[in-house]
């Protein structure tokens, strides 16, 4: 696998070495330098400014009803698009949070919920 960064100039020096010693959370891994995603990209844990957690639905097609229910982890590094790391279990979603935060303690964990979108005190 060629592992590129998400941001350009933000490597790690081996990050094929790095990604096989990560903590696999379903499509993901996550190591003490960095998120590794399936688009072989990864993200330095050091430019991860805040995280929180959203529910999200996952459209299917051809299928009736409603999506499916998802989560998804928004990873905010300063730029205006966050990368979103998408989730299939709530707990999943929490343990990538908890490795973030004991990884890096200085990331900063916020509270996302429908009301807080509604009253706009929602991180965007």
């Amino acid at each position: 696998m060629a592992w590129t960064p998400y941001l350009e100039g933000h490597t790690v020096s081996d990050p094929k070495t790095d990604a096989k010693s990560g903590v696999r959370i379903e499509q993901y891994r996550i190591s003490r330098q960095a998120v590794y995603f399936p688009r072989e990209q990864y993200l330095l844990i050091n430019d991860i400014k805040r995280t929180w957690i959203q529910s999200s639905t996952l459209s299917v097609v051809g299928s009736c009803g409603r999506g499916i229910p998802v989560f998804v982890v928004r990873l905010d590094h300063g730029a205006e698009k966050k990368v979103s790391l998408m989730v299939e279990k709530r707990e999943n979603a929490e343990k990538m949070i908890a490795l973030l935060q004991e990884i890096s303690p200085s990331i900063k964990v916020e509270e996302w919920s429908r009301e807080a979108q509604l009253a706009g005190t929602a991180p965007r």
